[in-house]
């Protein structure tokens, strides 16, 4: 059977790096910390079911210790500027009390994690950036300063990876400045945002929106805006192609835990389109969004792979990695 669509997995593997600028330890440390139960479980899932996915880490998180943390730091003059230094890990860093090491750590530090991912048949690793870098919300940052944050998270891969070609940008800010200097530093995938105006990446005050996070969240429940599936041919119009994300896989909630079906069936039928339409269908999320309720986000992720076998099954679908796409020899067209 010819292949027919591709089921891609990314997630925005961040630790406490991705949360400091929105909640406290005390509010939010318990998913942070259930990150080290929660990732063996949904590898040891991949690996039993064939499910490749691109694992976009922060480059901090992958440090065994403080002092080589602080060795690898772009020197002041190339580290960010934002007009709230308040989102800068640089800044959480100076006035936060991290740790020396993963062990007394597990907040900020994650290299056990990352070596766990790479022992892993079909895993990619990528970039999240070194910093959690937001590129929408800086002052005076040029490309030079990116450059900085790229090259220092390409210095502290080196160990895990001989190359990382996809990158995940930080709450989905991202410009033409950006892309080219991605480019240049052999990146060959970044994951888009759904064309559709509700997920245009914005600055970090755009997305408090009261009325864009209603409308959302009505999303993950009711088809408003479409499958957000794309073309196997449009990622390959240009040397850094774009392998656009399709859903966040919003974690199971206690409070809207009558919803949860609506928003699995929501996933299901874009991935049967995607399937039927000879597409891509993207799904991605944090792994600290599984780090606590973790045996209903495991079901959730169950019930979904083996959505994905049935579709595999009746249409060919394929599992794959941002990598994986870009290595697609000769897209095929839609019918």
């Amino acid at each position: 059977m010819q292949p027919n669509g591709f089921f891609v997995i990314s997630l925005d593997f961040e630790l406490y790096w991705g949360m400091f600028d929105k909640v406290t330890l005390s509010q939010y440390g318990d998913n942070i910390r259930g990150v080290q139960q929660a990732i063996p479980e949904i590898l040891t899932l991949f690996e039993q079911n064939g499910i490749h996915a691109t694992w976009a880490t922060v480059g901090m998180l992958m440090t065994k210790n403080k002092q080589t943390l602080m060795a690898h730091l772009p020197q002041n003059g190339a580290q960010p500027k934002y007009t709230d230094m308040n989102v800068s890990a640089y800044e959480h860093i100076r006035t936060f009390s991290i740790g020396e090491t993963e062990q007394t750590d597990p907040y900020h530090y994650g290299p056990s994690l990352v070596k766990k991912i790479m022992g892993t048949k079909g895993q990619e690793l990528g970039s999240h950036t070194f910093s959690h870098y937001y590129c929408l919300d800086g002052v005076k940052n040029d490309t030079t300063i990116f450059a900085a944050d790229c090259d220092a998270f390409k210095r502290i891969a080196t160990p895990f990876t001989t190359q990382v070609t996809s990158i995940v940008f930080p709450r989905n800010q991202m410009n033409e400045d950006a892309l080219a200097t991605c480019s240049e530093f052999g990146f060959t995938a970044y994951r888009g945002t759904p064309q559709h105006f509700l997920y245009t990446g914005k600055k970090e005050k755009e997305q408090t929106n009261l009325l864009l996070r209603a409308l959302r969240l009505i999303d993950t429940y009711i088809n408003l805006t479409g499958h957000h599936t794309f073309s196997i041919n449009s990622t390959a119009t240009t040397q850094l192609k774009n392998v656009q994300g399709s859903w966040f896989f919003r974690p199971y909630s206690k409070t809207l835990s009558l919803l949860e079906s609506l928003k699995l069936r929501r996933i299901k039928n874009s991935m049967t389109y995607a399937a039927k339409h000879n597409q891509i269908f993207h799904l991605w999320w944090h792994p600290h969004n599984f780090g606590i309720n973790r045996k209903e986000n495991l079901q959730n992720l169950i019930e979904i792979i083996d959505h994905f076998k049935t579709l595999k099954t009746q249409y060919g679908m394929q599992s794959a990695s941002m990598k994986d796409i870009t290595q697609l020899k000769q897209p095929r067209s839609t019918s």
